[in-house]
């Protein structure tokens, strides 16, 4: 394309923003005029100070990806082709990378301009959300942390306690006879934790307790709620598990756990633990009563030789 079709172009792209030139000034967002090369021809100060190029130098720039690079889930977006494109178009979650290496987070706006026919440049509005993205994922990382455990990154007491409390709420307005009306508690405890911690010292009763949460993670199914209850215990909630399906999914993981090589800095570490599940009566205990029960299992178990899974049927505690 010759330079003269260039400049008759630009100035075609140019006679079709006046349309917007009445309301453009009380926009409160950055905007550019580009051609249908992607190059420049106007834009407002709001633009200029997101891309950090001041107005007059901005025009001279060669294109807009030069001062300001698009993508959406690390896919780049060519603003040329979306400015050729038949109809206006949004965008939202646009991430950006300004020419200070600012990242930014952008809703993008296009308009293109068609004259008989033929694209002959764009209306771009840039709209920067950063700082309301920054601010509500600030929100959401607080609110995460309020419910996990530091260490572990696993629910912490308080969420699993309330957790469970919905729960058993939502399954007494179940039939008694609905299968799903079921939930079996499960609390693990390390084996000779504070030996652990004696002998091999506390950074590596840290990474025990991290290790075999990261295994609970992937042995337990992801419907399984998973805390860390306190120290080296852990509480699972198996909701529409009887107490023998808790029994059998405590046992599998009891065999995970005992077969998996745990290597602090070069030096293995043997890992054991000791189990109790519960099944709750619904409509007739609450939460907190068959935890109590669960935790008289584990101490079954903790009495009986370690390293098994121990049950309390509601009557009377005893080796699964």
């Amino acid at each position: 394309m010759s330079e003269a079709t260039q400049k008759l172009e630009a100035k075609s792209a140019l006679e079709m923003f006046k349309v917007f030139e009445h309301f453009s000034k009380c926009l409160l967002d950055g905007y550019a005029v580009i051609d249908s090369h992607g190059h420049i021809l106007k834009c407002n100060q709001l633009f200029s100070q997101l891309v950090g190029v001041k107005t007059k130098q901005l025009l001279k720039t060669g294109s807009f990806e030069e001062l300001l690079k698009l993508s959406v889930n690390d896919k780049k977006i060519d603003i040329v082709d979306l400015a050729h494109s038949t109809s206006p178009t949004r965008i939202d979650e646009v991430s950006g990378e300004s020419n200070d290496n600012d990242e930014l987070n952008l809703i993008l706006g296009i308009y293109p301009f068609i004259d008989n026919s033929v694209t002959v440049g764009a209306f771009i509005m840039v709209r920067d959300v950063t700082a309301e993205t920054n601010l509500q994922g600030k929100y959401k990382d607080k609110a995460q942390l309020s419910i996990t455990d530091s260490l572990t990154g696993l629910f912490n007491r308080a969420y699993f306690e309330d957790y469970m409390t919905s729960q058993i709420s939502q399954l007494e307005r179940m039939p008694d006879t609905a299968p799903q009306r079921e939930l079996t508690v499960i609390m693990l405890d390390i084996d000779h934790f504070k030996k652990i911690n004696d002998t091999y010292g506390h950074p590596a009763g840290d990474y025990i307790i991290k290790t075999v949460a990261a295994q609970m993670k992937v042995s337990f199914r992801k419907t399984d709620v998973i805390c860390r209850y306190g120290g080296e215990e852990f509480l699972v909630i198996l909701a529409g598990t009887d107490l023998d399906g808790g029994c059998k999914a405590s046992e599998k993981f009891r065999k995970t756990v005992e077969s998996y090589e745990f290597v602090y800095e070069g030096t293995t570490i043997p890992v054991r633990f000791s189990s109790g599940v519960s099944q709750v009566n619904i409509g007739n205990e609450t939460g907190g009563q068959a935890i109590a029960r669960a935790d008289e299992a584990l101490y079954f178990s903790k009495g009986n030789g370690r390293n098994s899974v121990s049950l309390h049927d509601g009557k009377k505690t005893r080796k699964f």
